[in-house]
């Protein structure tokens, strides 16, 4: 072959192969960056979904401390079971906000009955394939104690106070017992910590 043709193809330089690899890895870094965008996305969906469980399950302590003090006749209001009179002290580890919202100051007996100064709710369940799956971590807890009749009850920890719920019933022409009500859940995973008050009169 004669090497002056004009018709020889023309010596390659590597370009076409560059481009590409610089394509490639442009794509590759797109990619990369969507899955951890979306990984970082499934990672928030979760645990807002367990803070909602969480939530519920506190929902669930409350209903179950109410539906106690709504019942015919009170337990016995024993501190080491979570029922603590007017005059008696919560535990310190319930005494601040920080406490109340330490899953260590919730920790179940042994037995995961009343115990260590808070309440065991029944756990909530639902069937799945024909069993009862639970629905949380661990059985949602609570403690209930008695307010001062007159005068503003404190709130001990969480500082919101009611003004005065005592005077109120009063003033509203009831008499009764206003308890405050702390209910905990740790939600689904155990991680989620959530923790509600609230105050209940009993009437007399």
């Amino acid at each position: 072959m004669n090497p002056n043709n004009p018709t020889r193809p023309a010596h390659q330089q590597g370009a076409a192969l560059l481009v590409s690899l610089v394509i490639l890895l442009v794509l590759t870094v797109l990619a990369l960056s969507s899955m951890q965008g979306t990984t970082l996305q499934e990672r928030m969906v979760s645990s807002q979904r367990d803070a909602q469980i969480a939530l519920e399950g506190a929902e669930f302590a409350l209903q179950a401390a109410e539906a106690e003090l709504a019942g015919p006749t009170l337990p016995t209001f024993v501190n080491e079971q979570g029922l603590y009179q007017e005059d008696e002290d919560l535990p310190l580890a319930l005494q601040t906000l920080a406490g109340i919202l330490d899953p260590a100051s919730w920790q179940a007996s042994a037995g995961g009955g009343h115990g260590n100064g808070t309440r065991a709710a029944p756990m909530p369940r639902e069937e799945v394939n024909g069993e009862q799956v639970d629905l949380l971590a661990e059985r949602p807890r609570y403690f209930i104690k008695a307010t001062p009749g007159v005068g503003a009850a404190s709130s001990s920890g969480f500082g919101l106070g009611i003004g005065g719920a005592g005077d109120s019933v009063q003033q509203s022409g009831l008499s009764g017992t206003v308890y405050r009500v702390v209910a905990f859940s740790s939600g689904a995973s155990g991680q989620a910590v959530r923790a509600i008050e609230a105050y209940v009169v009993r009437a007399e």
